[in-house]
């Protein structure tokens, strides 16, 4: 059984919501003639049939045997409209996601997407997870450039911590440095797996994760640049005193949480092995961005040299049990 745990959809009301009122993002049409989503003169997201279409989605999944999809919103998520249009905008993709679910229970779950900064998301998160029974909630790595240990959050991480549902952080236009990624789709390929790093060493030293010890949070693309750089952060703590007021060891940290296997690079999967354990990986496959392949992530698990239990553990198992996702018996999937 496969259950792929990062991957999206744009509703069709969302993306004509964000056409018309989005704050700084705009469509544009690329070398190839696909449409895609730029904000601050960077690519975020090229419009592919599968966002919007999900036979097309489903017939992926039969031809390389991924059983169950959790869908979510990728960016710029609601966060690129005004408080009142994105509260609109999450109560729009929500109730959709949920019309989804339900009409495709076997197949597909959903992550609510919250309208961070408004005052609303506590309201909205509620509704989501215990009204509409949305499997988790779908947080950017920045809210337009506001960290995620923000403290004007700290109500939502409070209810998030209590409910205990799963939370896939998902990378945005990054918080630094995007005047030197606007050629060569650098956002994708650089900007979004450090601004992941960036977002976790934060939740990490600002001592965000000893306040919320029951969060069950997903890293993206195989943890950005955190497995390789876990060595410096734990010098680091050594060296500097300001990395000294938590509880733990940055790499223990790291291992509370929960990383998807978009890498594509046997080796780098195997060195996220060696740091948090298979226990903590999940199959992700960023479908349907252009660079989101899942022949090829399923193939990289295959030649990572996993054994077959724990190609179990990576590819449902930790879903389920470590992440609390619903799943049909493997054989009536």
């Amino acid at each position: 059984m496969r259950v792929d745990i990062h991957n999206h959809f744009y509703p069709a009301a969302y993306l004509a919501l964000l056409e018309e009122r989005g704050r700084g993002v705009c469509v544009r049409t690329d070398l190839q003639g696909r449409r895609y989503l730029e904000e601050a003169g960077t690519r975020l997201a090229t419009l592919t049939p599968p966002m919007t279409d999900l036979e097309r989605r489903f017939e992926m999944m039969d031809a390389v045997g991924i059983d169950v999809q959790v869908l979510s919103l990728t960016a710029p998520n609601v966060y690129a409209f005004t408080a009142d249009d994105a509260i609109l905008a999450a109560r729009l993709v929500n109730d959709e996601y949920a019309r989804i679910r339900a009409a495709h229970a076997r197949r597909l779950r959903c992550l609510a997407s919250v309208p961070l900064g408004t005052g609303a998301e506590v309201e909205e998160l509620d509704r989501a997870i215990l009204q509409l029974g949305l499997d988790g909630v779908v947080v950017g790595t920045n809210v337009a450039g506001r960290a995620l240990d923000d403290p004007g959050f700290d109500p939502f991480w409070r209810r998030v911590d209590e409910l205990r549902c799963p939370v896939l952080i998902h990378p945005m236009t990054p918080m630094v440095g995007t005047r030197h990624m606007e050629d060569h789709a650098l956002v994708p390929m650089v900007g979004f797996p450090f601004d992941t790093t960036l977002a976790v060493a934060r939740l990490i030293w600002t001592g965000f994760l000893d306040r919320h010890p029951h969060l069950r949070l997903i890293v993206l693309h195989a943890g950005g640049a955190l497995p390789y750089l876990a060595g410096r952060l734990e010098i680091g703590a050594d060296a500097y005193a300001e990395c000294r007021q938590v509880e733990r060891r940055p790499t223990w940290y790291l291992g509370r949480l929960f990383y998807d296997t978009v890498s594509y690079h046997p080796p780098a999967l195997r060195l996220l092995a060696d740091l948090v354990g298979v226990g903590r990986m999940v199959l992700g496959t960023d479908y349907p961005h252009v660079i989101g392949d899942p022949a090829r992530v399923i193939a990289s698990l295959a030649q990572a040299g996993f054994s077959p239990e724990d190609l179990e553990r990576i590819c449902w198992m930790n879903a389920r049990d470590g992440l609390g996702i619903t799943l049909e018996p493997p054989g009536d999937a």
